[in-house]
């Protein structure tokens, strides 16, 4: 098989159904897969998947292995290449979109510590109402300190 000396095969729990051995499929917890395929004639891989960001793990595990497997025989000048056209237009769409997701994370993270501090206020409000020794109307406190909590726990 083209991948036995970089993936032996104790790190797989699943047989292939590839006769040949001339590919290799990961699937990640979130879904995605990526494939590395070998060519039959020259020596090369080709790592392919739906989505540019999901094949940086497995790119770079690729080099890792090449480089200590042809270190271990004494080559040199191993070259690791990369043909065609940088996709540099999905590279941009995926900081674009971590930006954007950090962005709302932070303005979820902001409005969660607001909402913590209005809850912690109606808390105290409420606490020294009844340590008071005579009661007085709650003035919809309850109903507020709810309402808050559930907007806390949705955020």
């Amino acid at each position: 098989a083209v991948f036995f000396f970089l993936f032996p095969a104790a790190e797989f729990s699943a047989k292939t159904e590839d006769k040949d051995g001339n590919s290799l499929a990961f699937q990640f917890l979130s879904g995605a897969k990526v494939t590395v395929l070998a060519s039959k004639t020259s020596q090369r891989y080709r790592i392919q998947s739906n989505s540019f960001e999901d094949m940086w793990l497995v790119v770079k595990e690729l080099v890792q292995r090449f480089d200590q497997h042809f270190s271990k025989l004494g080559i040199k000048d191993f070259k690791k290449s990369f043909s065609g056209p940088m996709p540099l237009q999905e590279y941009f769409l995926s900081v674009d979109n971590h930006f954007q997701l950090r962005v709302s994370a932070q303005q979820y993270q902001d409005l969660l510590s607001e909402r913590a501090v209005q809850f912690r206020a109606i808390q105290r409000r409420l606490l020294t109402r009844f340590k008071d020794k005579t009661p007085a109307p709650l003035q919809n406190l309850d109903s507020l300190l709810d309402a808050t909590y559930n907007q806390v726990r949705d955020t």
